[in-house]
């Protein structure tokens, strides 16, 4: 279709040109005429064309949603099987109950090791001021013996 609207085009120049250099008054009427039939058949040829692509962007506008609403079927498929799947897990795998008491169980271990923690700081903190304390101790004695 572009193909015959260059072609008519080409035509419809070569009419320009004649009319520029054609001095006959009825010759000119006559290339008139004829370049008047070429531009109605140029412009039948784009309405065509238009008219097609018209056609063309609604068919493609078609299949988008097509395949946009079987997109959407299979995503709600899915989040329906994943729905069910989840519910079937947590009902026979995970009970709250279990969850509370091993959550309260952790607590508690944590609590315990926080307790572990502070019993080792404070030994060494007690160790340190004993060798301290045995260490002035000493001095004084070895200052007392020595004087």
């Amino acid at each position: 279709m572009d193909t015959k609207i260059s072609q008519l085009d080409k035509e419809l120049k070569a009419y320009r040109d004649k009319l520029k250099t054609t001095k006959n008054a009825a010759a000119k009427k006559n290339i008139q005429k004829r370049a008047m039939e070429v531009l109605k058949r140029k412009r039948m040829y784009e309405n065509q064309r238009d008219q097609l692509a018209g056609q063309q962007f609604n068919i493609d506008q078609a299949a988008f949603g097509i395949e946009s609403a079987k997109a959407s079927v299979s995503t709600v498929a899915a989040m329906k099987a994943a729905n069910t799947e989840l519910k079937k897990t947590i009902q026979q795998d995970l009970k709250i109950d279990d969850v509370d008491e091993l959550a309260d169980d952790m607590a508690e271990l944590m609590d315990e090791f926080q307790e572990i923690n502070e019993a080792l700081a404070q030994n060494f903190r007690k160790v340190r001021v004993c060798v301290l304390f045995c260490c002035v101790l000493w001095y004084v004695q070895y200052e007392v013996s020595t004087s």
